[in-house]
């Protein structure tokens, strides 16, 4: 009892004096083939959507050719005839190796069903299924399924990441995202999800956990979204889809309120910037709106549509969640413009669009710094000439703009008595149009991230924000590669440690915070012990009587992971994350980090 009592009374004075000064949150980037964010351990979840090609091999790459699939998406029938083209096989990218990130090495690919699968590129063989071998992988793979038999079609597929090939069934989530995440207290899942464009209407077009692949333009799993908040034990922001029906909003409620753990909060936001022309949920809840008989112009209209929606989201998870303490009601606006901000609010407090007068917790913007700096070089002709040091210099004087647009959003939310929060930010080095495809450009615009000054630019930016509002800051995102388009992420791969970008944030925003590593038992033996808790992977239990135990470890949703006897139980191998150990009739909780 004494050790117990111990251990206990350290778990609550290190939870009672964990201390958020700058709360961080992140952005997850896409799920796709050619991302360098490994998320799942089993990498064909990241596999691109199926392409159908010929099988004899003549033809376009990708005849676009419909081919039946079951409900997970694994066809029913390869190769497939439609009475009106050669037969079709079906192929996928997986691991897509664009600048040598692909993590080379033994891969397991395994495979249920009857059938024959081949690769090519970074790897080759042909193999009959069902499978369980291992491929040697230089770069990135073709995999295509050649045969499949209808009365036993392939399913189940894994290519498994080296590092994970005999833990993959205890470990969905690679241990690099996990440590990655440690460090934020908020994950925005806006592009885990595919929230621009999304098509989703019905909770039943979502893609699901049991589907082959998360690279959709459904996006990922919301199954997906609790298990790695549990897992890292961080809060979620979500963003309900444009087209979203009533139907949507109340099952996703459902699902999160019973699927996340109960001490995590949510953060909810109607879409993704439907100010935005450039993403069709803008022009599209014109329209809704309009048939709503909303007046005004179309992007008036989007306004009250966003307000509207935003309260129906709001009311939605209000109704299902008991504690609404863990709701973080967002109205999303534009950074550089705060009537938006405040014409967004005004039309959410209106009865027209809020009849049931829900409340909102705060505004959120995307208050980037150096937006134009990328545009100004080209059109000044300065692309050829210009220094790395004097687009720093840019950005740099760029940053006072991004304060003032802080600064007035502020004022607008004081006004309203909300708080003022971030749902992306960071550098903004990306050209538009024309500018966009010049490669000397881009390649300085990467430079110019990898450059060392980005840490003190980083520093100062993120001081304002903390020192000036002090709450909430999503960074836009997490690990990405630069290109063209951007080089948005706060690393360029799990490799990239010395990124300047990621050095900032430690030393200027992750360092200010004190994480909580201990974890309260559910229920407590006076027989009983174990020890450490927390633990880097092995775990004691005794008792006063030396027995021997009777155990089973499950997972933060209730999945069980492992059962045995003995005194000792070996989380080695499993990612960091919260675990419920039963040990003979008593429950406890375990925190295990690295």
């Amino acid at each position: 009892m004494k050790k117990v009592l111990i251990v206990v009374c350290l778990a609550v004075f290190n939870i009672a004096n964990a201390q958020t000064n700058r709360p961080i949150g992140v952005n997850l980037a896409g799920v796709n083939d050619y991302a360098s964010q490994f998320i799942f351990t089993n990498s064909f979840k990241q596999g691109r959507p199926w392409i159908s090609s010929n099988a004899d091999n003549t033809g376009s790459w990708n005849t676009q050719i419909s081919i039946p699939l079951r409900p997970d998406g694994y066809p029913l029938e390869i190769p497939f005839n439609n009475g009106l083209d050669p037969d079709q096989i079906i192929k996928t990218l997986l691991v897509w190796d664009l600048d040598l990130l692909t993590p080379s090495g033994n891969y397991r690919l395994t495979a249920s069903g009857t059938g024959q699968i081949r690769l090519r590129g970074g790897a080759s063989g042909t193999y009959n299924s069902p499978i369980d071998t291992l491929v040697s992988v230089s770069s990135g793979v073709i995999m295509e399924i050649q045969r499949s038999d209808i009365s036993d079609p392939i399913h189940d597929i894994h290519f498994v990441l080296p590092d994970y090939i005999n833990t993959y069934q205890n470990q969905v989530f690679t241990t690099e995202i996990l440590n990655f995440l440690s460090d934020f207290q908020v994950i925005r899942f806006m592009n885990f999800t595919a929230t621009n464009g999304s098509p989703n209407i019905d909770w039943s077009s979502r893609t699901t956990e049991d589907f082959y692949t998360q690279a959709r333009k459904e996006g990922g799993a919301w199954e997906y979204v609790t298990q790695l908040a549990n897992s890292t034990q961080k809060d979620i922001w979500i963003n309900v889809p444009h087209l979203a029906n009533d139907n949507y909003l109340d099952s996703i409620a459902h699902f999160i309120h019973n699927h996340l753990d109960t001490s995590l909060k949510v953060y909810l936001e109607y879409s993704n910037e439907t100010w935005n022309s450039i993403f069709s949920q803008n022009s599209q809840s014109a329209q809704l709106g309009q048939n709503l008989g909303y007046t005004g112009q179309a992007w008036e209209r989007t306004w009250k549509y966003t307000a509207k929606r935003s309260a129906d989201i709001f009311k939605a998870f209000e109704d299902v969640f008991p504690n609404s303490n863990r709701l973080v009601k967002v109205i999303p606006s534009m950074a550089a413009n705060s009537w938006i901000s405040n014409q967004l609010v005004t039309y959410f407090n209106d009865l027209n669009y809020n009849p049931n007068q829900v409340t909102a917790d705060a505004i959120a913007i995307a208050p980037y710094f150096g937006y134009s700096v990328a545009n100004n070089i080209a059109d000044n002709g300065l692309i050829n000439t210009i220094t790395i040091s004097e687009i720093i210099d840019s950005l740099r004087n760029a940053q006072a703009r991004s304060e003032v647009w802080i600064l007035e959003n502020l004022l607008v939310a004081n006004n309203h008595n909300l708080s003022l929060i971030a749902y992306e930010g960071g550098q903004h080095l990306v050209a538009n149009g024309s500018s966009a495809n010049n490669d000397t450009l881009t390649q300085k615009l990467i430079a110019a991230n990898r450059d060392t000054a980005m840490q003190s630019l980083y520093c100062k930016y993120f001081n304002f924000w903390y020192d000036t509002v002090g709450t909430a800051f999503c960074h836009y995102s997490a690990v990405r590669r630069p290109g063209r388009f951007g080089s948005w992420g706060i690393i360029e791969s799990f490799e990239d440690t010395l990124n300047p970008k990621y050095l900032g944030l430690q030393s200027c925003v992750f360092s200010y915070n004190t994480p909580a590593i201990g974890i309260i038992e559910d229920k407590l033996s006076e027989e009983i012990s174990l020890y450490p808790n927390p633990t880097s992977g092995i775990v004691n239990i005794s008792s006063s009587n030396d027995q021997t135990f009777r155990y089973k470890l499950y997972g933060s949703i209730g999945q069980l992971l492992l059962e045995g006897q003995g005194k000792m139980v070996n989380l080695v191998n499993f990612p960091v994350g919260v675990y419920h150990l039963k040990v003979n009739e008593t429950t406890h909780k375990i925190l295990k980090y690295e």
